[in-house]
């Protein structure tokens, strides 16, 4: 079957998939928040902003709740470990019976500690008590043992058209290149749908579409340097020609296997531009790694996406789909800024998107505004979407932020971020809350004894629990 033909037509109206339907919208932008209980307290408040349907200061897009991402890593991405570890044999070659002695009695140990905790994966069971007790007791070879196995499990894959299923079930509002990966995922999954995502971009037909498409973006890119370099003195000319060819060397004829191309590449450059004197030279130099930096990368571009997580683990591609929509602390004074380090603090933290938040590092917000002037309007959207969280009492502990964020916003903005707060109202926030902790207090005393001594069992890890939850 010749893919390329299948694939072109759908891929060229990837760009649907970023209209999200009115309905999905609609559905996500209620206030359907759950109550988050404290681990020592039980309240019905929400006391982290990571755990509100909020938009992205930066893009604007509708981000994922942090604990919606864990769960839809932990229980749709990964098998529960009982099952993973039965999948090893068929799908790794793992055969127990040709292990070393002590893989042996580790797997043993772990199985059975697996069947135990049916509905658990591998991280979440290692993290069990009993686990726990067990890995400060083993020695060296036991640990390599358990890591193998670890890792090994966090492999097992569901089938393509199960993971494309469960991702659209989460009414993704992804930004343009991620809405154009997942249109290809969907369209592989028709083609493919009992096989894994992963072993279906390591098709030969399939790897060898998305290189070249890459490939002919990044000599594009690359053609377009010639002409500068041609403007350049004589002296800085040949060190630039010569990182040219290397860097049309290094994409065609590198083997796809090899890593980092993109950066190897700019680092040349940036090697033939260090010594530069000339003023006219600096100018050009500039202007080059300007256009290099928009050499595709696993960022912005579906085939370089699609080239570099064909090569990670087998859950790679899904599991960074969902981080990207991840809502995420970002420290508004860079937390890695050198000499000038941001605390971890809540009058600190500004909700970007796991892909804004990737992508910024230590930039300034006045830089970032610079490549997106509409990060200005989408952080004042989600500052007011806090404050309604707050006045409504959902959103307790917060009461100050939206006022203690605005000299940060506006020192790294560079006084281009100034946020209006007039929306927040205190008394009518601790009013909410006052109603909405005696509803639930009401609520709890009429509660069947039964309920209330699950949630008993739940918080306090009682051996009952397991009976409880099998019934």
């Amino acid at each position: 079957m010749k893919i390329i033909p299948i694939i072109n037509p759908i891929i060229n109206i990837s760009a649907q998939t970023n209209k999200i339907t009115s309905a999905a919208r609609h559905y996500r932008s209620q206030d359907t928040v759950s109550f988050k209980r404290n681990k020592n307290d039980n309240t019905p408040f929400i006391n982290d902003t990571r755990e509100l349907d909020l938009h992205c200061a930066g893009c604007g897009k509708l981000m994922l709740k942090n604990s919606t991402v864990n769960d839809f890593i932990n229980k749709k991405i990964y098998f529960p470990a009982h099952t993973a570890l039965k999948r090893l044999s068929h799908e790794q070659n793992f055969q127990i019976k040709e292990q070393s002695p002590t893989m042996q009695k580790v797997y043993t140990f772990i199985t059975r500690e697996a069947a135990q905790n049916p509905n658990l994966n591998i991280e979440e069971l290692i993290k069990t008590p009993k686990l726990q007790e067990y890995i400060k007791k083993a020695n060296k070879e036991q640990i390599t043992a358990i890591e193998e196995l670890k890792t090994r499990c966090k492999r097992v894959s569901h089938s393509s058209q199960y993971i494309v299923d469960e991702i659209d079930k989460l009414h993704p509002d992804f930004q343009k290149t991620e809405a154009a990966i997942l249109q290809d995922l969907k369209l592989l999954s028709k083609l493919y749908p009992a096989e894994t995502i992963h072993n279906i971009l390591n098709k030969p037909e399939i790897k060898e579409h998305y290189l070249a498409k890459l490939q002919k973006k990044q000599n594009s890119r690359l053609k377009k340097v010639t002409p500068l370099i041609q403007q350049l003195s004589p002296e800085c000319a040949p060190k630039a020609e010569t990182a040219l060819n290397e860097s049309f060397r290094i994409f065609n004829t590198e083997s796809m296997d090899i890593m980092h191309k993109r950066t190897r590449v700019i680092e040349k450059f940036q090697k033939a531009f260090k010594d530069i004197d000339n003023a006219n030279d600096k100018e050009i130099a500039k202007l080059i790694m300007r256009r290099l930096e928009k050499l595709p990368d696993s960022k912005n571009d579906v085939n370089a996406f699609m080239v570099k997580y064909s090569r990670k683990s087998e859950n790679a591609i899904h599991k960074i789909l969902i981080e990207r929509l991840r809502n995420t602390n970002d420290h508004v004074k860079p937390e890695h800024r050198k000499g000038d380090e941001g605390q971890s603090i809540k009058k600190n933290y500004l909700n970007l998107c796991g892909k804004c938040n990737h992508e910024r590092k230590t930039d300034s917000y006045s830089e970032i505004i610079d490549k997106n002037p509409q990060m200005q309007e989408n952080t004042q959207k989600q500052i007011d979407e806090i404050i309604d969280f707050i006045n409504k009492g959902i959103l307790s502990e917060y009461d100050t932020w939206p006022n203690d964020i605005k000299m940060p916003l506006g020192l790294e903005s560079e006084g281009q971020i100034i946020i209006d707060t007039s929306k927040l109202d205190i008394r009518k926030a601790k009013a909410a809350r006052t109603k909405r902790l005696q509803e639930f207090t009401e609520a709890e005393k009429h509660k069947p004894q039964d309920e209330i001594a699950k949630t008993m069992y739940r918080r306090h890890g009682k051996k009952e629990q397991t009976n409880i939850t099998q019934q």
